[in-house]
């Protein structure tokens, strides 16, 4: 900004004390610059808070104008006018894969948007995370217009306790990039983004859906105390964060997406501040009381259940089954482990057991393909649920593009055996108005998937309706309980389904059509529509627990179980951040690492993270690798890891209440109700309150008493009369040792 332009200054303070600074320069709004709680600053005021509001339609909204500031429920309304003018490129795009263009010099000179209006609502919060209160505030957006339509809103901002990068520690659970990060110096780099320097395209993802994929809050901690940030009710957002190189802000990208409309209103945004500096051990259990505060209000909001982990196992071929092999050889084996769910490749008819063709990933329709066998599949479900085992089948929710193309037939049958149509997904599509996903252009979204996937769109009535039924005769009749939803996170929530012309009468045109040509675009086309995919995910997903599924994702999101992620050693200096999440136990990586790998896999386990069992189908075993990897011998499970997956079945249910890292990295304990949980990393000792029942779960033996003689990588249950009073004593046994280096 030119430093000759007369700046103004203006301090906001919320009823609870939080401090924002509005800046002005020139009579125009230059953003949210000092933000304050407790006298401690709570972000960098060099890089100021702002937003960027574009229609896809190339309009950009500038010049923002701070026309209202209005006392409202203990904070500030704020009310902007602006001005608009046409950028060069829209988001909507020709039949030809081309950007449209606007090309009016005049319209690209900003001129007032008499008719448009937006409105920032500040508001005081306070908060309370398992016993520790915190203070900051919300903030959300109101976007009204009568001549333009918008479908995100991207808001800008960056959150560092003390003002500054340096010396604080971002907390993100992340398939792509390191979960913990440092920041020791202004010239360290962060991205949230999938960066793949090894491919034609090297950037996979950059933003990504903050509750269906990342974790749904963010964390930043340091000798400032902690900032929290996150949106208090479920909506689609897409979120980036960056510190660049020499820089001292942790850029918070957020687009802020919906339906396409001119009266836009974007979910709230809340910014809380814990005054206090932690030890690393407090930072894991402040983590873990954030995490649980959100999970539990996003879930309770959508009435969807919680999904919890519990021993895992998969029989995963990706070729044509032997389904009565399963049921006889590798189900017996993976039961006898104390596994609990076994996992499925795709059997719904897919290009491979069809066609011929790669791959299974391709479903062609949603039923068992005649070639694995529904009696057979049926036999397999049944035999596990004998044993107490569920089974939980791969899917998703795209369609192979054969499926699509072997629906427009004409001329004989050839070469080819078509499917019967009748109760298929072909007729169910030709009860769909709009079947599948659109993208600006009108074609097919494939995502990166081209051109072998068509996504399927999830607001149609017909596809949900034809998806529920089968998946519902899956469960009913079959006896599957659970989905592993693949690309949950990109093909399903994080898509938008685009229509140009909501009146049009056919799909497409060639230039030799001649009774089509010889128009003029007229002086106003029809409004288009743009329509998020993110609620319609989640509530089909709410509609699978309803039928008897669990639900398991290929994402690290708020919602389900999470079979997604890096390798076992990328994760071990983050394995408090990584419960409800399914792992491959890499026993050589961890020792590659450095790591002893049963001491790994007993804390992974303490902090819920499951250790996958296979059977592996070529040595008729129990195996820590799929079948086959890397061309060696299977690495079966030892006596000590199955005996601390049957502990952790045992102790699972009341595992899921409150959960404590000790100090001194002597171990976790769980509370639920008048049982606590206990996994020892180490040696120790502690006094407790008389007549605690003391049961050792991997071990066997019980016993009531006062004192508590803990062996290293022991589980134990304790039963107390006065659970809170056994939990303080066993917290103020030990000193602090730190656990996050």
């Amino acid at each position: 900004m030119d430093e000759t332009v007369l700046e103004k200054r203006r301090v906001l303070t919320l009823a609870n004390g939080v401090t924002l600074e509005l800046r002005e320069a020139g009579g125009v709004f230059a953003g949210i610059g000092r933000v304050c709680s407790c006298g401690v600053e709570l972000r960098n005021p060099d890089e100021p808070m702002y937003f960027v509001i574009r229609t896809p339609s190339g309009v950009e909204f500038t010049n923002f104008r701070l026309e209202e500031v209005r006392p409202e429920d203990g904070g500030f309304r704020l009310g902007f006018g602006m001005e608009r003018r046409e950028t060069d490129l829209m988001e909507w795009m020709t039949h030809a894969v081309r950007p449209r263009r606007n090309l009016n010099p005049d319209r690209a000179r900003p001129a007032p948007a008499a008719d448009t209006r937006l409105i920032l609502e500040l508001k005081p919060v306070e908060r309370e995370f398992g016993g520790c209160r915190a203070a900051g505030f919300s903030y959300r957006y109101r976007f009204r217009s009568d001549s333009d339509a918008i479908y995100k809103l991207t808001d800008c901002s960056s959150w560092e306790p003390g003002g500054r990068a340096s010396g604080n520690m971002f907390l993100m659970r992340s398939c792509f990039v390191p979960s913990i990060t440092r920041f020791r110096e202004p010239s360290d780099f962060y991205s949230s983004e999938w960066y793949l320097p090894e491919c034609e395209n090297t950037r996979a993802f950059q933003f990504l859906p903050l509750q269906t994929e990342l974790q749904g809050f963010t964390f930043t901690t340091g000798p400032a105390g902690t900032v929290v940030t996150w949106a208090n009710r479920v909506g689609h957002i897409r979120s980036l964060f960056e510190k660049e190189r020499h820089s001292e802000a942790i850029r918070h990208r957020h687009e802020l997406c919906g339906d396409l409309s001119r009266r836009f209103d974007t979910p709230e945004l809340e910014v809380l501040h814990f005054p206090d500096a932690l030890e690393p051990y407090e930072v894991c259990n402040r983590y873990e009381a954030v995490k649980e505060v959100v999970h539990e209000t996003l879930h309770a909001e959508l009435d969807f259940r919680r999904e919890r982990v519990s021993a895992y196992g998969m029989i995963e071929e990706w070729g044509n089954p032997d389904m009565e092999r399963y049921a006889r050889a590798g189900v017996p084996k993976l039961a006898a482990a104390g596994v609990k769910k076994i996992g499925l490749a795709n059997h719904f008819q897919n290009n491979m057991n069809v066609w011929g063709v790669s791959n299974m990933c391709c479903t062609v329709d949603y039923r068992i393909a005649e070639s694995v066998g529904e009696d057979k599949f049926k036999l397999l479900c049944s035999e596990a649920r004998r044993r107490g085992v569920k089974v939980e089948m791969w899917g998703n929710t795209a369609l192979s593009t054969l499926t699509w193309l072997f629906r427009q037939r004409s001329g004989r049958e050839g070469g080819i055996r078509f499917l019967p149509e009748e109760d298929s997904i072909m007729a169910a599509l030709e009860q769909a108005k709009e079947p599948f996903v659109r993208t600006p252009s009108n074609a097919l979204e494939a995502d990166h998937y081209a051109p072998v996937f068509a996504v399927l769109n999830l607001r149609d009535p017909a596809v949900r309706a034809y998806w529920l039924k089968r998946w519902g005769y899956a469960a009913k009749e079959l006896g599957l309980r659970g989905i592993f939803l693949d690309s949950s996170f990109n093909l399903s929530s994080d898509k938008f389904h685009w229509c140009q012309n909501p009146e049009a009468g056919r799909t497409g045109a060639t230039a030799d059509e001649t009774g089509l040509l010889g128009r003029f675009r007229p002086e106003r086309e029809p409004e288009g529509r743009i329509q998020s995919e993110y609620f319609a995910h989640l509530t089909l997903m709410r509609e699978m627990q309803r039928l008897g599924y669990d639900y398991c994702t290929e994402d690290l999101g708020v919602f389900g179980i999470h079979r997604h992620g890096p390798a076992a050693a990328a994760r071990i200096d983050s394995l408090p951040l990584w419960s409800e999440c399914l792992c491959s136990f890499d026993a050589d990586g961890i020792a590659a690492a450095g790591y002893d790998p049963d001491e790994i896999f007993f804390r992974g386990l303490a902090f819920r993270m499951m250790w996958i069992l296979y059977w592996d189908m070529e040595f008729d075993c129990l195996s820590f690798r799929i079948s086959g990897n890397r061309g060696t011998q299977a690495r079966p499970p030892q006596e000590y890891h199955l005996k601390l997956l049957r502990a952790f079945n045992e102790a699972e249910t009341a595992m899921r209440g409150s959960r404590e890292l000790l100090s001194g990295d002597r171990g976790v304990l769980y509370r639920q109700g008048k049982e606590c949980i206990l996994w020892c990393f180490r040696e120790f000792r502690a006094g407790l309150p008389g007549g605690v029942q003391i049961a050792e779960l991997a071990g066997g033996a019980r016993r009531e008493g006062d004192r508590l003689d803990c062996s290293a990588r022991s589980v134990l249950r304790l039963t107390a009369e006065q659970p809170g009073e056994l939990a303080a004593a066993l917290r103020h046994s030990g000193a602090a040792q730190p656990v996050l280096s």
